[in-house]
């Protein structure tokens, strides 16, 4: 392969979806080697559509020495950026063999994979079905020796905009709870660093359960240092005190801890935020895959709180039509307060959920998404006087079970103590 110059790349024509429904892919490898251009971490192998420009952004956007937070051969940092203004750039960042100039370490090695807007939302704007066509037809590990050339891939966009087994693998109320918390602060802050238990699946949830217009202006790095050269929005920095000392410093980003998530009383939270909590709590997948993936392509993000609101709207009206519709009048409702859950239970059960038993959250949980509010509103409302009063005699440490306890209750009592 020739040295990388401008003169040596072109412009491809533009990615083109073929017959057989497949979209071809530009691939490129920027990592640390000797060439016969330059020594350093630059571009070492590319395809041919990626052109001199391409070439130039994935420069400045790729990760260098000592840019992984974890110095583990086996962890790995998805990344997802815009490369101008038409095209998006999805890679993958790992620990590959040691430096060849000595100076100790492990050689960081970065799979890039670019596509044009038009090819992009044929995956519904979501990187993460880019990455799994990625790995479905190639291995991304580094091999003994780095390439010299790459072809164009050719992948196979699949699925519905919005996947509804990814949200019913969110089914518990303390991975709602810190879904609910996370969209929030992801909505409102112009650049979150986040810290903690978080895993990649996370954020793929994420991004499933927001509108495929928005899906790409939410730019993400999961394992890497920070640095003001990576334009990234969303920053996962694992548990590195170093990293978020250091981002604690930037001007304008915010911090949000997996482990203890910072509470957001339902008056301030962003209304999206807040549709994602009753479609949550409404256990209904595919429905909600169906009200999200009909969002128009022409949303923008300053139009997310007009339809966050219209969709809770439609989703609770639906809830109590479906119900009155087809529950016949002599039929018991799956929860119910005179036999299985009584004033006194549910009271008990709030003392018990504040404690950290997670069944009573779960119980709590299950009591209100089972059946309408309106059978059960007076309850909710008594179980709410309940939590505050018991809640303000209380300190707890962030991060314990009392205070997570204390954000899962509120979320399903509708207050704030």
């Amino acid at each position: 392969m020739t040295p990388l110059a401008s003169n040596n790349l072109h412009v491809a024509p533009s990615q083109q979806v073929n017959q057989s429904g497949t979209v071809a892919v530009e691939q490129a490898i920027f990592t640390s080697a000797r060439t016969s251009s330059k020594d350093g971490y630059q571009l070492v192998a590319w395809s041919p559509g990626i052109s001199s420009d391409d070439a130039r952004q994935l420069a400045v956007w790729g990760p260098a020495h000592d840019s992984m937070i974890v110095e583990d051969p086996m962890d790995v940092s998805l990344n997802f950026h815009p490369l101008g203004d038409h095209k998006f750039c999805v890679s993958r960042t790992v620990l590959g063999a040691p430096e060849y100039s000595g100076r100790g370490g492990r050689q960081v090695y970065t799979h890039c994979f670019v596509l044009d807007a038009a090819s992009f939302k044929k995956f519904h704007n979501d990187p993460f079905r880019v990455l799994s066509a990625a790995l479905a037809i190639h291995d991304l590990r580094p091999g003994a020796t780095l390439p010299t050339d790459l072809p164009s891939m050719k992948m196979l966009p699949s699925g519905q905009p919005v996947d509804a087994g990814l949200i019913r693998f969110f089914d518990s109320p303390m991975q709602q709870q810190s879904l609910v918390a996370w969209t929030h602060h992801a909505m409102t802050s112009k650049k979150l660093m986040f810290t903690g238990g978080y895993n990649d699946r996370f954020l793929a949830v994420f991004f499933n359960l927001l509108p495929v217009s928005i899906r790409p202006c939410f730019s993400f790095s999961t394992r890497l240092r920070y640095s003001p050269r990576r334009d990234f929005k969303l920053i996962g920095l694992a548990n590195d005190i170093e990293e978020q000392k250091k981002v604690a410093r930037q001007e304008g980003c915010s911090l949000f801890h997996f482990d203890s998530p910072a509470r957001t009383p339902e008056a301030s939270r962003h209304p999206w935020a807040t549709w994602v909590q009753v479609a949550l709590c409404h256990r209904e997948p595919d429905e909600t895959a169906r009200m999200i993936g009909e969002v128009p392509l022409t949303t923008r993000p300053e139009d997310l709180s007009a339809v966050g609101n219209r969709l809770r709207v439609a989703m609770s009206g639906m809830k109590r039509n479906k119900e009155a519709a087809t529950a016949p009048a002599a039929s018991a409702p799956l929860v119910v307060p005179e036999e299985n859950t009584d004033r006194e239970e549910l009271l008990v059960l709030v003392e018990r959920a504040l404690e950290g038993d997670v069944t009573a959250l779960e119980r709590l949980n299950a009591t209100w998404c089972a059946q309408p509010d309106r059978q059960l509103e007076a309850l909710r409302q008594e179980c709410a006087h309940h939590f505050v009063s018991l809640a303000k005699g209380k300190q707890f440490a962030p991060g314990s079970k009392g205070a997570i306890a204390v954000e899962i209750l509120s979320l399903i009592l509708r207050v704030s103590p």
